[in-house]
């Protein structure tokens, strides 16, 4: 077993000549740079002009989507018997901290169940394929990995991402009635729930409490 950073894209998000950085499958053509440090802005332009005349639409997930998506992906992964610690699902992104069996293919299969079952929860909202092929999958190196990377998925992601984690006071799955944390602003975290809440203001209560 071994713990995996997955991160999965939607489809049409990420295309070969990204701004970004980029690799092609085998890394046959990669870019001199990645997200967090991107490559020249001229590099390789004319590949990325090709794929996005010919590709469709960006696929965006909406705020429904996003929760849909999360409790899919999630519930398949418990029900394949793998550990997950924290999941998070943005517009256009997936990241996952997942403890899978095996070597890259083996963690290509798991997860490509995931996607699919995930993709089967949103299908009356959102039609049609909804996610790129493959994906990253980055292994854990050590415990200061573990943490870092828990942290990034579920404290550091744009707003308006959904993120679930294994804390029990936070498993919306489980238990709907307790929601599911949204980033917000600034890293402030509001929660999006299952069913109709009453807020605390009206209930004569600390609405911080």
């Amino acid at each position: 077993m071994k713990w995996v950073h997955v991160i999965l894209g939607t489809r049409c998000s990420w295309l070969h000549g990204d701004r970004r950085g980029f690799r092609s499958r085998g890394h046959r053509i990669h870019s001199s740079g990645d997200y967090r440090k991107p490559p020249p802005e001229g590099e390789h332009a004319e590949l990325r002009e090709y794929h996005q005349q010919r590709s469709g639409d960006v696929v965006v997930f909406d705020q429904r989507v996003r929760i849909e998506i999360l409790r899919g992906f999630v519930g398949k992964m418990h029900r394949l018997e793998c550990r997950i610690i924290v999941a998070s699902v943005g517009g256009k992104h997936l990241h996952a901290l997942c403890e899978l069996p095996g070597e890259y293919g083996e963690w290509q299969q798991m997860v490509g169940k995931c996607k699919q079952h995930a993709s089967h929860q949103v299908r009356g909202m959102l039609p049609g394929s909804v996610w790129a092929e493959g994906g990253k999958f980055e292994p854990i190196r050590d415990l200061g990995h573990l943490r870092n990377a828990y942290g990034y998925i579920r404290e550091k992601q744009e707003g308006g991402t959904v993120v679930w984690s294994h804390r029990g006071e936070e498993d919306w799955i489980l238990c709907p009635g307790v929601g599911v944390v949204v980033m917000g602003v600034g890293g402030k975290r509001i929660r999006v729930f299952a069913g109709a809440q009453t807020p605390a203001s009206e209930r004569g209560e600390d609405p911080d409490s």
